[in-house]
């Protein structure tokens, strides 16, 4: 039978056979732009030691004396990383499975890896988030199946696949729409998962900061207010958690335009001689303080000045990127505009100051009203 990722995959390459030889080579060298990967002790070297140390938990025997396998193995443990959108946490930890020698093939369909991502359903119920997994693990069933039933074929096809490390990425979905009776059954289903006497598996969570709650407190209760089994507690303590920061100015500014040399490395484009004191900060505030964000605009740039031909990288090419990302006008774009800090580089489709200053007041009120 003729698997889907193989119909797919012949798609894409008619389609590459189709574009000329110059749009063949811009590809080629944009690979080479986005391989370039900007490590940090807080972030890498943080999440890698962590994730190193779970693996370890997956690796015990419960008994030293008797053979490792099903039934003596100690149960694991989740690594929790959050940041804000555009903070970069899937290509993070995309890059830590894919470089991690346990994991050859990750992400690539029926490689045999031990290690699967799942991207949680919004909006997310223990019913939606189980058949995603099977999905996944291709076992699709249909979703009459009981919540149980899809719960216990979930634990076995894991078991059947050796899967040993379970991403659910976008965890925050979770929370969306899912009343408290269902997030108490999300976080039993997470717990069965690390401490299942057969088959334990190592779990990797990621999401936005709004997760945190997921797992603070000490006790529930139910609909009619009584105390109930602690799944908070349960899960929190088998887990251990990660933040990535936001950058800042001007602390991030050297940071950011050594990556942004390394990364223009690949392509053989000089720098302009402002680059670091002009662009970095403009850069860094553009991509709202988000290292994926930031650099997602770098590579943009980058691929505006290759279009071109350009020998040089420019404020003007990460103008034309900004300007191509957020449709905004050149009043409002931070990467011409002299005030640049004042700007509100969430907005899109602006094309005046007073329409974007009115746009920010807008939010501001909101953001105020949904706090109270």
């Amino acid at each position: 039978m003729t698997h889907p990722t193989d119909n797919s995959t012949a798609v894409l390459e008619k389609f590459l056979a189709a574009l000329s030889p110059e749009e063949r080579d811009q590809i080629s060298v944009m690979e080479r732009v986005k391989s370039r990967v900007l490590r940090t002790a807080d972030r890498d070297d943080a999440v890698d030691r962590a994730f190193a140390f779970l693996l370890r938990d997956l690796m015990m025997r419960v008994d030293p004396t008797r053979p490792f396998g099903p039934g003596n193995r100690v149960e694991t443990r989740a690594l929790v990383v959050t940041g804000k959108t555009g903070a970069g946490k899937s290509s993070l930890l995309s890059r830590m499975f894919s470089n991690h020698p346990a994991f050859k093939g990750y992400g690539t369909p029926r490689s045999g890896c031990p290690a699967v991502t799942i991207g949680t359903p919004s909006p997310c119920t223990p019913k939606a988030l189980g058949l995603e997994i099977l999905r996944v693990l291709d076992y699709p069933l249909a979703a009459q199946r009981t919540q149980s039933y899809i719960f216990s074929r979930a634990r076995d096809r894991l078991q059947h696949r050796g899967i040993l490390v379970l991403h659910f990425d976008e965890v925050h979905n979770v929370l969306e729409n899912a009343n408290d009776r269902e997030v108490r059954e999300i976080r039993k289903l997470f717990k069965t998962f690390m401490v299942s006497d057969t088959w334990p598996v190592v779990l990797v969570l990621s999401g936005l900061p709004e997760i945190v709650p997921f797992f603070e407190g000490l006790a529930e209760t139910d609909e009619e207010g009584q105390f109930r089994a602690d799944t908070k507690g349960e899960v929190r303590r088998r887990s251990q958690f990660i933040h990535l920061r936001s950058l800042s100015l001007p602390n991030d500014i050297a940071m950011l335009f050594a990556a942004l040399r390394d990364v223009a490395s690949a392509t053989g484009l000089r720098f302009a001689a402002d680059m670091e004191n002009r662009v970095v900060p403009r850069l860094i505030h553009a991509g709202l303080y988000e290292l994926g964000t930031t650099m997602q605009l770098t590579h943009e740039a980058i691929a505006e000045a290759i279009s071109t031909s350009s020998p040089e990288l420019t404020l003007q090419h990460f103008g034309q990127a900004y300007r191509a990302r957020t449709g905004c006008a050149d009043s409002v774009n931070p990467f011409v505009v002299t005030q640049w800090q004042s700007l509100d580089c969430t907005l899109l489709l602006k094309r005046t100051p007073n329409e974007a200053n009115a746009a920010s007041l807008a939010i501001e009120i909101k953001n105020t009203r949904n706090i109270r």
